[in-house]
């Protein structure tokens, strides 16, 4: 009977935190048409709605350390409340950067500034949700292929954010191309978040610390 509601506080949390990270996608997707598109009310509504969006997260938290103390879980059950922990802190440290894209849309509506947006930036957006997606399914589903493809991804979410650099840094210094590139690099801190979930959710699914393996971490990079 303990095991069941243990097993049954997980799978609730589980659900939870698929909703969140489906919140979390969609706000990256709509701050980056906000900056895109220079829509400045869509970016005011994004940054009003940060400190609703993450109170799901301190209630994953919440959930998550009341298992974690209550129920004292060990083995399996210990590593997937550790990585679902792990993952509501870091869904909420990426709807943060979400908010700051859409206050570069703000800002740079304020100043007057219109520029040209390179593809790269939708590239590197729907690139960071995809790595999020096959995250949170890879913890869910115990698949290791899904968190090797998100991993991956981060490949490519580092060369679109250089190839935009190398056309525009020359020109960004002081200037309107200024926002384009610190949008790029709050997409590119986005990456960072989602192979600090990895870490997490490797080890929820092999068992030990992998991500500090050299040897598997180049086999998830592959």
């Amino acid at each position: 009977m303990f095991n069941v509601v243990l097993e049954n506080k997980l799978v609730s949390l589980g659900s939870d935190i698929l909703i969140y990270s489906n919140q979390t996608t969609e706000r990256i997707d709509k701050s980056v048409e906000s900056f895109i598109n220079e829509d400045v009310a869509l970016a005011k509504d994004i940054i009003k709605s940060t400190d609703e969006v993450n109170k799901d997260s301190y209630k994953i938290e919440d959930g998550c350390l009341k298992v974690l103390g209550l129920h004292q879980p060990v083995a399996k059950d210990l590593r997937m409340g550790a990585a679902l922990l792990r993952i509501s802190i870091e869904l909420e440290r990426i709807n943060n950067l979400s908010a700051y894209i859409s206050r570069y849309t703000i800002d740079s509506d304020e100043r007057g500034l219109t520029f040209h947006k390179p593809p790269h930036i939708d590239f590197m957006s729907q690139t960071t949700q995809n790595m999020i997606k096959d995250g949170v399914g890879a913890l869910l589903n115990e698949d290791l292929q899904l968190l090797k493809r998100s991993t991956k991804n981060y490949n490519s979410l580092q060369d679109f954010y250089n190839q935009m650099f190398r056309e525009y840094h020359e020109i960004t210094h002081g200037g309107s191309h200024t926002y384009l590139i610190l949008v790029g690099r709050n997409l590119l801190s986005m990456g960072h978040h989602v192979m600090g979930m990895a870490d997490r959710v490797a080890y929820s699914i092999v068992g030990k610390r992998v991500m500090h393996n050299k040897l598997f971490h180049n086999l998830l990079m592959r």
